[in-house]
């Protein structure tokens, strides 16, 4: 069942966590460089580790950063 959350909505994953009742913990990532994310957050990758579950998120959608002009 937990493989079935990857590349889901962060927030339906959320629910049916909160749902089971297990303890979770979450982080999102954040590309490096001049490349900006934004969007829903999808999970991208599910640890089970005893009775807790570590989930991996990552934005939708990623985009060159602009850079303000003075």
């Amino acid at each position: 069942m937990i493989q079935a959350w990857l590349g889901r909505s962060w927030n339906e994953v959320q629910l049916e966590l909160e749902n089971l009742g297990k303890p979770y913990a979450f982080q999102i990532t954040r590309p490096h460089g001049k490349m900006e994310s934004w969007g829903d957050c999808r999970v991208v990758r599910i640890r089970k580790m005893g009775d807790r579950v570590n989930v991996l998120l990552a934005h939708e959608n990623f985009s060159p950063r602009q850079t303000l002009t003075p």
